[in-house]
């Protein structure tokens, strides 16, 4: 009997194509997962979706079914955090609590039309014109982010204004208060709570491009601008704080809701990059660098911008982050594309069997380029082919150059912060290839540590929840906590990295220059 009273951290982390419930124990370790796919609903071109009552549904039966253990009761549950796809969001009706649109996909770009126009706004170009003034006077970094903004669907500012401007009602009702709007985590906890709590944190609301992550406050101004009422948007806590508390006919027993976090956010504190200059990549269709800034927003001079990776006690912790949109999907494309290889298996078996690619580069853009080249059109390329070209010398060209790509962006970090970074922590599918992660530690002249977890934001929801709660008691515990890495150290000869490393950047220039 003594077992059952043991207690447990629940994870709740919805991604874009499913839904988990991981249930951790006092060393970190999981115990139960639970998992349902949520395919999204693609309705037109651009579009991406998804049925927020179902996920709603899915969320209800992966803690259903962890909780048939009888070990694992909800009265055995210490707390829970829940992780979400950023971005995303949806509008509900306040009174009745039924959603008033789909929960739109950070991938949606069906608003591209209406960034054109909030970036041609007058009003906003006037603002940016005086910012950059009296940025370039003063080194205000707010200044400085407010005149180099430009806006995009990632952004929900230009996804929620182009819903508005189709639906003229939505924002008379919003602007009389009858609309709530929330990211994913927001649309959870209030039906966890059955709609006690509109509440979400700052790491979720700085991603949708209303937050001022430097006042830490919604931006009026901007919203006013474009004509988005900001009371809609929920409050905004602490990322581990109390965000209230499961009704009790949900589960049977009411668990504390004490953490809400961004994915990436969350994966960079599952990782303990608790320290500024940490670092992680998470590797999966694409891949995404992000690096703990400190307790001070820092802006890159090549168009990053400050996030809040997480607040603790009323302090802030930034990041900044680069993202390159082909990873998986790339070698995906290799096997199933071009018949290089069948599977990412055998694309790394076919790698492993030379030492060198004998000259081949290979570009992996096939969906433009990104942060700090910024060129949406260039193309993948491959040079350096000859008669002696094996498939192996291009496998293996591939993954040097996926490692190269992210090398690019933390180059770019460093140099544009001046952060040093001594060690990377990378997770997420494509991580599971110890050539891609060697390539990754000779390049970067640093140690790669991998998790045995393939995908970290869990942990860090389950981290910030436990500490929320007390389960854990600060930072220093949750790093003791045994991980069980893999380490990658750099063994290439420093003439042959630098030799490398100056083909990779004339191919790079070479396909920047091809239309």
């Amino acid at each position: 009997m003594a077992a059952t009273k043991e207690k447990y951290i629940l994870s709740i982390d919805s991604g874009g194509s499913g839904i988990r419930a991981i249930l951790f124990d006092k060393k970190g370790r999981i115990v139960s997962r639970q998992y349902e796919k949520t395919p999204p609903i693609v309705s037109e071109p651009g579009a991406l979706e998804h049925d927020p009552e179902k996920l709603w549904q899915a969320l209800v039966s992966i803690l259903k079914k962890t909780f048939k253990n009888k070990k694992f009761q909800a009265a055995n549950v210490d707390s829970l955090g829940i992780c979400n796809q950023r971005g995303s969001f949806l509008l509900w009706d306040k009174s009745t609590g039924k959603p008033l649109t789909k929960l739109i996909s950070w991938a949606d770009v069906r608003a591209g039309q209406t960034s054109a126009e909030m970036n041609a706004n007058k009003i906003w170009k006037v603002i940016q014109f005086v910012s950059r003034i009296l940025g370039t006077f003063t080194g205000n970094p707010m200044l400085i982010a407010t005149y180099m903004l430009k806006f995009t669907t990632d952004h929900a500012s230009v996804r929620l204004k182009w819903v508005f401007d189709k639906n003229p009602e939505l924002r008379k009702r919003a602007k009389k208060g009858e609309i709530l709007f929330g990211t994913l985590d927001t649309w959870f906890v209030y039906k966890l709570t059955k709609g006690k709590e509109h509440i979400s944190d700052p790491s979720n609301a700085t991603v949708t491009g209303m937050f001022n992550p430097f006042q830490l406050q919604w931006n009026a101004p901007l919203c006013g601008i474009f004509g988005i009422p900001t009371k809609i948007f929920p409050n905004v806590k602490d990322t581990a704080a109390d965000f209230g508390t499961t009704d009790t006919s949900l589960f049977g027993a009411g668990i504390p809701i004490r953490a809400v976090v961004g994915d990436q956010m969350a994966a960079l504190f599952g990782h303990a990059c608790f320290e500024k200059g940490g670092v992680k990549i998470s590797q999966g269709s694409g891949a995404f660098v992000d690096m703990n800034m400190g307790d001070k927003p820092k802006i890159s001079k090549r168009g990053l911008f400050p996030l809040v990776a997480w607040r603790l006690n009323g302090k802030a912790t930034y990041m900044l982050e680069g993202y390159t949109g082909t990873v998986g999907t790339l070698i995906d494309w290799l096997g199933k594309g071009i018949g290089l290889s069948d599977t990412p298996k055998v694309l790394n078996e076919l790698a492993s069997q030379t030492n060198d690619t004998e000259g081949v580069v290979f570009v992996p853009t096939a969906s433009g380029m990104r942060y700090p080249h910024f060129n949406p059109n260039a193309k993948a390329s491959v040079f350096g082919l000859s008669l002696a070209t094996h498939r192996r010398h291009v496998a293996r060209a591939v993954l040097e150059g996926i490692a190269l790509s992210l090398f690019d962006i933390l180059e770019g970090i460093k140099k544009d912060t001046n952060v040093l970074v001594r060690s990377i922590m990378v997770d997420g599918g494509v991580s599971q290839s110890d050539i891609l992660l060697q390539c990754l530690a000779d390049f970067c002249n640093v140690e790669v540590k991998r998790a045995p977890e393939p995908d970290m934001t869990a942990t860090g929801a389950a981290y910030l929840a436990g500490l929320g709660s007390g389960y854990w008691k600060n930072l220093g515990e949750l790093s003791k906590l045994e991980r069980g890495y893999k380490v990658f150290k750099p063994k290439m000869d420093p003439k042959f990295r630098e030799l490398k490393l100056e083909r990779w950047h004339r191919a790079v220039q070479s396909t920047l220059k091809i239309d």
